[in-house]
C-alpha cells in the first residue's frame, strides 16, 4: 500500500469538516449530483413538516445516477420501485372514506425513503468500484474510481464522526487505489504500470463496508446517517456531528451591500460614544445571541437583514419556498417552538422600523423589544437574553432610516419637479377609490402617503389560504412602500418578484379594470415612492468599514465593565473574533494578513482569559488589540 505524506494530509483535512457559514462569502460545495441529492434529502426528511416535493425530486436524481452507472437500468428501476412504495406509505390516499393516519404515515415514510436512499447510494458506490476493477484501460478505471469517490461524499457529513476509524480506513483505500493507477510517462520514459489487482483489493474494503452497513439497510436498522434524525439513538447524540446546512443553501450576504443609514450617525454622532447603540450593533451581528444550530452555522440577524435591509439570496432547502425568506417556525432552528406548519415568510426590510409598528408579517407583536426577544428565543433557540442587550438592540434598530427620496415631499405626495407625467398620473390612480376593493377603498387607503405609506392595520387581501373556507386567518400587516424598490420580492410570502407584478396581481384579483397604460402609470408612481438615493455601497470590499465597526463593538467594553456584564463582554469578544475571521476575504493586499491574524489572535486570547476569570490579563490583550489596530488603521483598507 502506497500513501504519501501529501495524501495523509489530505485524509486528515477531509476529516476536519469545516462548519458551514464560518466565512463571509461561502462558495457552494461541489458535489456529485447523487451525493448532493442524498445530503439534501436527508436534511429535508428530518424537518417537520417534510417538504416532500424536494425529496421526490432528489430521489429521481439518485435514480438517474444509478441508471447512468454502467447503464444499470435494472438497479435504477428497483430503486424507483422502492421509492414509489415509500411514497405510498408517506402520502397514503383515503380508503373507503376512512382518513389515513397521516402522522404515522409521514414518520414511516421518512424511514422508508431514507432506507431506500441509503441502499441506493451504497449500491452506486459499489457499482463504480466493481466497474473500475473490471476495466483494463487506465482512464476508464480512473473515471469510475473518480465517480465512486464523489458519490462517497454523500456519507461524509456523518460517517467521519459516527465511525471515524472506518472512515479513515476507507479514505486511505481510496487514495491507495488512485496511487495504483500508475503513470504513462513521456514517450515511455519513467512510466509506471497500473496495478489493477491492488486497486481491486484496496477498494474491496469500501465495497465490503457498504455491503455490510448500508446495502442491506432496513427501515428499522439502528444506524441512521441522516444529518439530524428526529429520533436520534444515544450514540448519535454524543457523536458531535457538526451542524450543516443542506446543498443548495445560501446564507451569504448580498453584494454590493445595501447602504445603511443610522439616524444618529447621519446627524454627526459617533457610534463609539453610544454604549447602548454600539452594544445593539454588536448583538445584531452576533451568532452568540442564538442557540444551536444557528450559533454554529454563524447565523445572525444580519444574515437575513443585511445591514438592516433584506437578503434576497437567503435560501435553505426544506425551510425556504423561494429565495429571500424562510419558515421561521421550524423544527431545525427551534424544534420546541415549531408549529408543525410550513409557512414561508418573506424577509422584511427594517428601514424606518420605528415608524412601522406592529411587528411581524401578521402584525402579531406590538413592541419591537418583545419581537426581538421572540426572534432570539422562539425562532433561533437562544437563551433568555440579558435585558440590557434587548435594550441595546432596540436602540440600534430604531436608528435605521429610510433612504432619502427627492421624488416625494414630506407629506408623501409626489414632488412634481422630480417626476415624469406617468408617475403623476399614477398618483391619481393610487388615490382613486375602487368599488371592487374592500369597502370601496383606494390603494392609499391602506398605504397612507402622509403616514409613511402604512395604516398600522392588518388586512386579508387573499394572498394566502385559510385553514378552512371562510376562515379569517389570512390577514397581514400593511407594509410601507418607502425604500421598497430595493427589497424585492414582495407580499408576505415573497410571491411577487416586482412592483409591477404586485400591481398586476391587484388588478386581476379585484377586477380593477386598469388598462396597460394605467398599470404602467401606477407602476411608475409606486416605483417613484419606493425609490431612494444611493441604495448600495460602491464596493464589495468592506474590510476598512468592518474594522471600524469592530472598534464600535469594543467601545462597549468599558461600558459593560462598569455595568459588570461579564457575559455580554464575552459575547462581544467572540463576535469580534468571528467577524475578523470572516472578513479576511476582503483582504486586497496579502501583506495585511499577518496583522489581521494577530488582531484575531489577541481577541481570542482575551476571550479565553475572560472565561477563565482572569479579567486583568484579558484587558491587557484588548489594550494590545486597540494599539495594533490604531497603528495599522490606515494600512488596513
Amino acid at each position: 500500500m502506497f500513501v504519501s505524506g501529501v495524501a495523509l494530509a489530505a485524509i486528515f483535512l477531509s476529516l476536519a469538516v469545516s462548519r458551514f457559514g464560518s466565512a463571509h462569502i461561502v462558495p457552494p460545495e461541489k458535489l456529485h449530483p447523487a451525493a448532493e441529492s442524498y445530503r439534501r434529502a436527508t436534511f429535508v426528511l428530518n424537518i417537520n413538516p417534510v417538504r416532500w416535493s424536494i425529496v421526490w425530486k432528489d430521489m429521481a436524481q439518485i435514480a438517474d445516477a444509478i441508471a447512468s452507472a454502467d447503464k444499470d437500468i435494472e438497479a435504477a428501476n428497483k430503486f424507483k420501485n422502492e421509492i414509489a412504495r415509500a411514497r405510498l406509505i408517506a402520502q397514503p390516499k383515503p380508503k373507503g372514506g376512512e382518513e389515513p393516519d397521516m402522522i404515522g404515515a409521514r414518520e414511516a415514510g421518512r424511514r422508508a425513503v431514507f432506507s431506500a436512499a441509503t441502499r441506493g447510494i451504497a449500491g452506486l458506490i459499489s457499482a463504480h468500484i466493481a466497474r473500475a476493477g473490471a476495466e483494463k484501460d487506465r482512464e476508464h478505471v480512473r473515471a469510475h474510481l473518480g465517480e465512486g469517490r464523489k458519490v462517497f461524499q454523500a456519507f461524509a457529513e456523518s460517517l467521519a464522526y459516527l465511525d471515524p476509524a472506518a472512515w479513515k480506513k476507507m479514505q486511505i483505500a481510496w487514495l491507495d487505489a488512485f496511487s495504483n493507477l500508475g503513470t504513462p510517462g513521456i514517450l515511455g520514459a519513467g512510466a509506471r504500470p497500473m496495478n489493477i489487482e491492488n486497486i481491486r483489493v484496496g477498494t474491496a474494503v469500501i465495497s465490503s463496508y457498504m455491503e455490510k452497513n448500508f446495502a442491506r439497510y432496513s427501515a428499522g436498522a439502528e444506524r441512521r446517517l441522516a444529518a439530524r434524525p428526529q429520533a436520534s439513538p444515544t450514540y448519535l447524540k454524543t457523536a458531535k456531528i457538526p451542524w450543516r446546512l443542506p446543498p443548495g443553501s445560501n446564507t451569504n450576504k448580498q453584494l454590493p451591500r445595501p447602504r445603511q443609514l443610522l439616524g444618529m450617525a447621519e446627524r454627526g454622532a459617533n457610534e463609539g460614544e453610544t454604549g447602548l447603540i454600539a452594544l445593539g450593533d454588536m448583538a445584531f451581528d452576533s451568532a452568540e445571541i442564538f442557540g444551536e444550530p444557528a450559533r454554529s452555522l454563524n447565523i445572525t440577524c444580519n444574515t437575513c437583514h443585511n445591514k438592516g435591509v433584506t437578503n434576497p439570496n437567503f435560501f435553505i432547502p426544506g425551510l425556504s419556498y423561494r429565495k429571500g425568506g424562510m419558515d421561521v417556525s421550524n423544527s431545525f432552528f427551534e424544534p420546541h417552538a415549531n408549529n408543525g406548519i410550513f409557512g414561508h415568510i418573506d424577509i422584511p426590510d427594517m428601514r424606518g422600523i420605528r415608524f412601522t409598528a406592529p411587528y411581524g408579517r401578521n402584525g402579531r407583536t406590538a413592541s419591537l423589544r418583545e419581537f426581538i426577544r421572540n426572534v432570539i428565543v422562539l425562532e433561533f433557540n437562544g437563551s433568555e437574553p440579558d435585558p440590557m442587550m434587548l435594550d441595546g438592540m432596540a436602540a440600534y434598530i430604531n436608528e435605521f432610516e429610510f433612504l432619502p427620496n427627492p421624488k416625494i415631499k414630506r407629506d408623501g405626495t409626489l414632488n412634481r419637479k422630480k417626476n415624469d407625467a406617468g408617475a403623476l398620473r399614477g398618483e391619481k390612480i393610487f388615490n382613486r377609490k375602487f368599488p371592487q376593493m374592500m369597502g370601496g377603498m383606494s390603494c392609499a387607503g391602506c398605504h397612507i402617503p402622509s403616514n409613511h405609506f402604512i395604516d398600522r392595520k392588518n388586512h386579508n387581501i387573499g394572498t394566502t389560504k385559510g385553514f378552512a373556507p371562510y376562515s379569517l386567518d389570512g390577514a397581514f400587516d400593511t407594509p410601507t412602500l418607502l425604500s421598497a424598490k430595493f427589497s424585492a420580492p414582495y407580499f408576505n410570502d415573497g410571491s411577487q418578484p416586482t412592483l409591477r407584478a404586485v400591481n398586476e396581481w391587484f388588478n386581476k384579483r379585484f377586477a380593477l379594470g386598469l388598462s396597460k397604460k394605467e398599470l404602467n402609470d401606477l407602476t411608475d408612481y409606486v416605483e417613484a415612492v419606493a425609490d431612494g438615493t444611493e441604495a448600495y455601497e460602491d464596493t464589495v470590499y468592506t474590510l476598512d468599514s468592518e474594522l471600524e465597526e469592530f472598534s464600535f463593538f469594543l467601545s462597549t467594553y468599558e461600558f459593560l465593565k462598569r455595568k459588570k456584564k461579564k457575559g455580554l463582554i464575552i459575547i462581544t469578544l467572540k463576535t469580534v473574533a468571528t467577524e475578523l475571521e470572516a472578513h479576511k476575504w476582503d483582504v486586497q493586499d496579502s501583506r495585511q494578513m499577518p496583522v489581521l491574524d494577530k488582531l484575531e489572535s489577541l481577541i481570542r486570547e482575551a476571550t479565553k482569559l475572560f472565561e477563565m476569570g482572569n479579567e486583568s490579563a484579558a484587558e491587557g490583550k484588548i489594550t494590545a488589540y486597540k494599539k495594533l489596530y490604531e497603528k495599522n488603521a490606515t494600512v488596513l483598507k
